[in-house]
């Protein structure tokens, strides 16, 4: 769910780019058809979510989501992240976001063919359709939660947890973020 920070995390390689990218398609064992440098990329999304799930200021970050989402905290966190990490890209980068997007796509590009499973078919629109540079606004944090709504059974309303992005929750969910990401960036 939180695609741009999973590709900030990466090595900057096709395999690493697409392994990371990769890691919310590809559940359970990963097969032996993987190539293993992507394997590697997988391993490390892993490794990415569970610090994550294990970091103080992300429990306190889902807290507060939490009363109005419940178990889907840990999903619209991710996006939220996304969001923090879009909107002030150079604090954690040597180039804007527009660059290191234009970047990490050159690279990928010509091997999709190695995409695994859903990816290859999701990844084209991510590209084309500007997905992780939306991420800066508020209406593409909008977008991206009901696309997720859309696919999950129960059909939440996840759109709705955007107000946080725009009340006094704010403030509070971006130092979290801030004070969270440049840990999970010593992972590297």
């Amino acid at each position: 769910m939180n695609y741009l920070a999973h590709l900030f995390l990466a090595r900057d390689t096709a395999e690493s780019l697409i392994g990371n990218l990769a890691g919310d398609f590809v559940k359970g064992r990963i097969g032996d058809d993987v190539p293993p440098a992507i394997a590697a990329g997988i391993r490390h999304h892993r490794r990415v979510d569970a610090f994550t799930d294990s970091h103080p200021a992300v429990a306190a970050f889902r807290r507060v989501l939490i009363p109005e989402h419940g178990h889907y905290a840990r999903v619209i966190a991710d996006v939220f992240f996304d969001h923090f990490l879009a909107c002030d890209f150079t604090r954690y980068s040597s180039e804007p976001l527009d660059a290191f997007l234009s970047r990490v796509y050159a690279t990928m590009n010509p091997h999709i063919d190695q995409l695994p499973g859903r990816l290859r078919a999701v990844y084209p629109r991510m590209r084309d359709e500007g997905w992780l540079s939306s991420y800066r606004s508020i209406d593409g944090i909008r977008m991206a939660l009901g696309g997720i709504s859309y696919r999950l059974s129960r059909r939440p309303d996840l759109a709705t947890a955007v107000h946080f992005l725009g009340d006094g929750s704010r403030a509070e969910l971006e130092g979290l973020f801030h004070e969270f990401f440049p840990s999970v960036m010593g992972l590297l």
